[in-house]
């Protein structure tokens, strides 16, 4: 008899037409016109003899930490588990809903927001009411590349693996998928979609299995079809993307070898991040220069005036107090398998660098949060960097200090090192 059991709910969250789409730039008045292929909260519930886990993931562009703060206690309270075992996670599909209040990035519709919370608890139900015994198997397979850096504009420096977590019942599997690139394929098209990682999926279900994302550490990796185009490609491709992984995904589980035990755990620590606060005197000449950088998006101007508004009205505060406080850091075991959760867009070079101690390591970012881009310390050596610089502006207000690799890097060993 196995000691492991698990799984499996879902539940759809495609927004009304009408609603607004989130990113690839900004006042771009995407309104949903259609939907390509439904959103869906997924669920895995996981018990052994003594613990248990539930990993969720939406395809959304992500949620705030007080958002996923709010849902973690309400999903945690109705399966009577502690916080620290349930992990939400967003697959950071740039077709949905707008569902973080960024200015110029879609108006969030509150409705949606509020019935939001009631889905994700319904499939994590479903989950938990679902389990069947299993065997558990985990591998890696390297893929054709599917993203590249678009900071360097070229192969090098991405995260060519897809980890595969499979969880065998009786009469299917449940697989648990790990790879990292932005989910953003189409473009600013006004279709909802979950791009790429809803393909995958349903290419798992067609087999009859089911299958749950976790979007891999992709701040700096986007899909290998922006080298030939600036901005969006077909449905075709998201489907090729689908194949190529499920294909992937499926000869790891043919060659997994399976275990009826899997100890599981789970820890989580709150930890605080350094900013970079300008003196208020400074704020004019940044604004100038964020303008000058970043031309390319329609509108720039409108949104770094609204910043600079901001930033001098909380310049003093932050002055005083330069962090950001909160921001969660979330470690699971699986038998051997780690899973790392960090809350935003973090740059690629942090799985690589952890995944040195800990080989079999699953990393997901937008987990439990989205606090903005988490980049590197050699990154912030560019003046007009992106991720560095300009996204905080709209993500939340000042950017952070480079110290932030040295800090997120020993916070996350020292959690995984505790399991």
């Amino acid at each position: 008899m196995s000691a492991l059991r698990s799984g499996y709910g879902e539940t759809i969250i495609s927004p009304p037409l009408g609603t607004d789409l989130t990113g690839f730039g900004f006042y771009l008045d995407r309104k949903a016109e259609s939907v390509l292929d439904d959103l869906k909260v997924r669920a895995l519930n996981l018990e052994d003899r003594k613990t248990r886990l539930l990993i969720i993931s939406c395809d959304l562009l992500g949620l705030t930490v007080a958002q996923a703060d709010r849902v973690r206690c309400q999903v945690s309270a109705a399966l009577g588990l502690p916080v620290r075992n349930t992990l939400l996670a967003c697959t950071h599909s740039h077709s949905g809903p707008a569902t973080e209040a960024m200015p110029g990035l879609g108006r969030v519709d509150h409705d949606y927001m509020r019935h939001l919370p009631q889905a994700i608890i319904k499939a994590s139900l479903i989950a938990a009411a679902s389990g069947e015994e299993s065997e558990f198997g985990f591998g890696m397979e390297a893929v054709e590349p599917i993203g590249f850096n678009r900071r360097r504009r070229s192969f090098e420096e991405i995260d060519p693996w897809l980890k595969v977590a499979v969880f065998r019942q009786k009469n299917r599997r449940l697989f648990l998928l790990n790879y990292a690139c932005h989910a953003v394929t189409l473009g600013p098209t006004k279709e909802v979609s979950a791009d790429w990682p809803g393909a995958l999926v349903r290419e798992i279900e067609g087999g009859g299995d089911r299958g749950l994302f976790l979007q891999g550490f992709c701040g700096d990796i986007d899909p290998v079809v922006y080298l030939n185009r600036r901005l969006g490609a077909a449905a075709a491709d998201l489907d090729l993307y689908g194949n190529v992984l499920a294909a992937r995904a499926q000869k790891v589980a043919d060659r997994s070898v399976f275990e009826p035990e899997a100890c599981l755990r789970a820890a989580e620590k709150r930890i605080r991040l350094p900013l970079l606060v300008p003196p208020k005197g400074d704020l004019k000449k940044e604004a100038e220069a964020a303008i000058e950088s970043n031309r390319e998006f329609p509108r720039v101007r409108r949104i770094i005036h609204s910043w600079r508004e901001r930033a001098e009205k909380q310049q003093a505060a932050f002055r005083k107090s330069p962090w950001m406080e909160n921001v969660p850091v979330q470690a699971i075991a699986i038998g051997g398998l780690k899973i790392l959760g960090l809350p935003g867009e973090v740059f690629c070079r942090y799985g690589l660098k952890l995944r040195r101690s800990w080989p079999d390591l699953i990393t997901a970012g937008y987990a439990n949060g989205d606090i903005g881009y988490l980049p590197t310390r050699r990154a912030f050596g560019t003046p007009d960097d992106y991720a560095c610089y300009f996204a905080p502006k709209f993500y939340a207000l000042f950017p952070f200090s480079p110290a932030i690799e040295t800090i997120l890097l020993r916070e996350s060993r020292s959690l995984l090192a505790s399991l």
